[in-house]
């Protein structure tokens, strides 16, 4: 028997792998080979967050230490000699231990393998800025010298002349000579690196540019040939409102999704102007009203005790929560912390960043997924390297390389963009809590309109609630009335706009004003319907109804994009009586064309999106005054500021009162605030028309009154009583496949195991979904309720030995919609 000293010992690291190259498994075992057997020069310690070069089949790839242990070699349960060594370091592309612990933290909360989180943090574009060096060592190894074969002559020659060899994307090392310098490496007689080129990608265009201090100027071009140069007029409308602060060439691209020839036609006409790197902040910093200052000081006392709290901002549209932000972030800078500024959409953030550029200048970093890689890859590593400590982006900007966090703040946190819609499906609001737990650091989310979630917990005294019950400059919130439709049908008056609406527009069409009519609802009609047999057009790969597009006569599934020519006749009775029933954005174009004669009418939905540069045509037509009603969907509820609008009409509430979700209410009341948010912008006072069939609707009543606590508390006792967040935590485990009886079986069977696992808990289900078809997969799904504060892992170990060969498990933790 063997003595345990003769037992081998062996130092190994577990190295997991970006996912979405190397699958979701893709969590490997290397062994760290001593520094008397390490070919290429001394070792450095391994470490978690390091980066290598590592050996996976035939290949190399990128991999990111997450531990390093000692383990006996019949540990491994295979021969150690099968053990690959670990590979390259690559030198400036570690990750933060905090960074590392996010990546745990995401597979703990969304019950995913940590390489599918791993690739969430992971730099992008990071391996065509590799550079690999092989050198000389600066003393041979000892012990008898094998010959060499004759390429490796000319290699090592050739490295005494020259000193180093270089492979990059550019310039790169012939397949043959990488293999000679490999053996090499092996034999000891050449070092290898691997390092993270910084330089950037050059662009055609660079420099920092601001907009046109001179308003008129901008104005005149917006309302004049702007019309005929819509990115250019829509790149303008971006940057409105942010003339003193300067953007980089590719964030003006992003912000406005156009190319470098239209930030040169910009500069050319004078309405964009460069700007100095070192520009320093040229306004005077307002001065905050009392209710402002208190949430300030309470946000810097936490910052400067460091610690985590977290804060609610609650203030209505238009009260300062922005510079709360900012000062709070300036106090962060001064006690020398890094700051998380995160926002629902990046499209909508010229002013954000412009504000953060005239406060912090080029401290900050923006971080998104509209960038280049070689763009995103830059700020990456201003960010790791401390050189932009401020960080701004939407939910993936959570994943930034922070080392030294002193605060995060979260705008319109009540927005479900902070939700991943795919795996690792992520609660943004967890992970910032996590992170700042991990820091001990504050969190400030901010809303006009907040989660019912987050309201709760502040009501409770989880967060703080920080009140600013003032908008700022005095400015007025508009009007708002209720129409009510059924009354509208019982005196037999039925209209797409009621006589009320229509007078309100009619009104600001003779003050020379614009207006805005909202529905969330595309197409001409949301399906056809044969009269004599009530045969229903459906689409064949989904359980919906086809969407009748009058423009080009084609039915349409607005969920997998399955399209049709429109009938003349029923398929079934072949009557010809078909006819579109419901409303939609086309048919109330139609509508409003035939009611407003004269009146310029323009349609912003996805289906004229669709069209390359369509978005920018329509938006600049309607900045220009070339257009006097939008018709549009979400589309226009939310981002670009017309000051000239002052009617805005909802033609039908009731789309997302009738959703079957139990956060429907919240959404309308959401949307409905979002929406009346579009009128009166400018000098002139605003009216917001809402059209609905339920006018005795909280959500309807609320937005009328803006008030969102009367609205807060009859939703919540609605939540109490059904046994909704915030009172449960949800987890939804949804079942896919291609065969209906086999989605049927396998959710069966994953009912029955978590309720044997989870006692204590309500699991709901199965049941078909509310689109129990799509894309050719049938779909079930299981509703888990547990308490509030549950570890969802419970769910996953009861799940764990469930076997699908024919169809798909897919578990979604804090589940945003469950359709």
């Amino acid at each position: 028997m063997c003595h345990p000293q003769c037992i081998e010992r062996l130092l190994v690291a577990d190295v997991g792998l970006d996912s979405r190259s190397a699958g979701a498994q893709a969590l490997y075992t290397y062994k760290v080979p001593q520094e008397e057997d390490e070919p290429g020069g001394r070792w450095t310690r391994v470490q978690p967050g390091q980066a290598f070069l590592v050996p996976l089949g035939p290949r190399r790839a990128i991999g990111f230490v997450l531990s390093v242990r000692e383990v006996d070699a019949g540990e491994l349960g295979f021969p150690s000699s099968l053990l690959k060594p670990l590979g390259v370091q690559v030198q400036g592309l570690e990750l933060p231990t905090a960074t590392l612990e996010l990546v745990h933290e995401v597979a703990r909360q969304t019950l995913t393998p940590v390489p599918v989180s791993l690739s969430l943090a992971v730099p992008p574009g990071v391996k065509d800025r590799l550079v690999t060096k092989w050198t000389l060592p600066r003393s041979r190894p000892g012990g008898a010298e094998e010959p060499l074969s004759t390429p490796q002559q000319e290699v090592v020659r050739t490295l005494h002349e020259v000193g180093e060899i270089a492979d990059t994307k550019s310039k790169p090392v012939p397949d043959g000579a990488k293999r000679t310098l490999r053996s090499l490496v092996r034999k000891r007689l050449v070092n290898e690196s691997v390092a993270f080129a910084q330089a950037q990608e050059r662009h055609r265009l660079e420099g920092l540019f601001r907009l046109c201090p001179d308003q008129g100027k901008v104005e005149a071009f917006l309302t004049g040939v702007g019309r005929r140069r819509p990115a250019q007029a829509v790149t303008l409308m971006r940057l409105q409102g942010s003339e003193s602060a300067s953007f980089s060439v590719q964030e003006i691209k992003s912000l406005g999704g156009v190319t470098d020839q239209t930030i040169k036609a910009l500069v050319q006409a004078g309405l964009l102007e460069e700007a100095e790197a070192s520009q320093t902040p040229s306004l005077p910093l307002p001065v905050p009203n009392p209710a402002q200052q208190a949430a300030i000081d309470e946000v810097s006392a936490s910052i400067a005790s460091a610690k985590h709290v977290e804060y609610l901002l609650f203030g209505v549209t238009g009260s300062g929560k922005t510079e709360v932000y900012l000062r709070c972030a300036a106090e962060a800078l001064r006690a020398g912390k890094q700051v998380l500024y995160l926002v629902p959409e990046i499209a909508l953030t010229a002013q954000v960043i412009a504000q953060l550029r005239e406060r912090f200048g080029n401290l900050v970093a923006v971080m998104h997924s509209n960038m280049t890689p070689s763009e995103r890859l830059a700020n990456w590593h201003k960010v790791r390297t401390g050189e932009c400590p401020v960080v701004l982006g939407p939910r993936s900007a959570v994943f930034a390389p922070l080392a030294n966090l002193g605060l995060v703040i979260v705008d319109e946190e009540h927005e479900t963009s902070y939700k991943q819609e795919t795996s690792p499906r992520y609660q943004t609001k967890r992970l910032v809590s996590f992170l700042a737990g991990r820091f001990e650091c504050p969190v400030l989310l901010g809303s006009a309109t907040p989660s019912i979630e987050a309201f709760h917990a502040a009501s409770e005294g989880k967060l703080k609630l920080l009140r600013l019950p003032q908008r700022a400059a005095m400015a007025k919130l508009p009007a708002v009335e209720v129409v009510n439709l059924v009354e509208l049908y019982r005196e037999k008056r039925p209209s797409i706009l009621a006589p009320r609406l229509v007078d309100h527009v009619n009104s600001a069409l003779e003050r020379g004003e614009q207006a805005i009519l909202f529905l969330n609802r595309r197409a001409y009609s949301p399906f056809l319907l044969c009269r004599d047999c009530g045969h229903r057009f459906e689409c064949r790969h989904c359980a919906v109804s086809l969407a009748f597009h009058r423009r080009d006569l084609k039915l349409r599934c607005h969920q997998c994009g399955y399209q049709e020519a429109a009938p003349d006749r029923c398929p079934q009775c072949e009557s010809d009586r078909v006819s579109p029933f419901g409303t939609g954005t086309e048919k109330v174009e139609e509508a409003v064309q035939a009611m407003f004669e004269g009146a310029r009418v323009v349609r912003l939905d996805r289906d004229i999106a669709r069209r390359k540069g369509a978005l920018e045509e329509t938006l600049a037509a309607f900045r220009s005054r070339s257009a006097d009603i939008l018709v549009g969907t979400q589309m226009v509820a939310k981002g670009l500021d017309f000051p000239n609008v002052t009617v805005v009409g909802v033609v039908a509430a009731d789309v997302s009162l009738n959703v079957p979700d139990f956060r429907s209410g919240e959404r309308t009341f959401q949307l409905l605030s979002q929406v009346a948010g579009r009128a009166g912008r400018g000098a002139s006072p605003g009216v917001v028309v809402i059209q609905t069939m339920n006018p005795e609707n909280e959500a309807v009543i609320s937005a009328q009154a803006h008030d969102y606590e009367t609205f807060y508390q009859s939703e919540l006792e609605q939540r109490r009583e059904a046994g909704y967040p915030p009172f449960t935590r949800l987890v939804n485990v949804l079942v896919t496949g291609e065969n209906r009886h086999d989605v049927l079986g396998l959710s069966a069977v994953a009912a029955q195991k978590l309720r044997v696992a989870l006692v204590g808990a309500e699991v709901l289900g199965p049941a078909d979904c509310p689109i129990e078809r799509l894309q050719n997969l049938w779909r079930r799904h299981v509703l888990i309720k547990l308490k509030p504060d549950a570890d969802p892992a419970p769910v996953q170990s009861a799940l764990a030995d469930l076997r699908a060969p024919k169809a798909r498990v897919v578990v979604d933790v804090d589940p945003v919609s469950l359709m």
